[in-house]
């Protein structure tokens, strides 16, 4: 008898999906391209950052990794009341 075909669920679970293995090949290029570009290790070479980052960040979230910046917590603005009686 055959076996019953696993579920999506059930292959992911076992190991590594191929979603995976994508997501960090993109963020170790995307990371390796940043690294070589701020160090200058190649002085003729010229790139735009820009999108370079912007792949590196969306890997990462896909991992769930993501920045956190200073204050992220604040307090929404209260209104004071005040008195209705006139300053003398």
């Amino acid at each position: 008898m055959a076996e019953p075909k696993e579920t999506q669920d059930q292959q992911e679970h076992h190991g590594i999906s191929i979603a995976d293995i994508v997501r960090v090949m993109v963020l170790g290029w995307s990371a390796t391209l940043l690294t070589v570009s701020y160090l200058n290790v190649i002085p003729g070479m010229k790139m735009d950052s820009t999108f370079v980052a912007s792949l590196l960040t969306g890997a990462m979230a896909g991992f769930g990794i993501e920045r956190k910046g200073g204050n992220q917590k604040k307090e929404p603005p209260t209104i004071k009341q005040t008195s209705d009686k006139p300053k003398v």
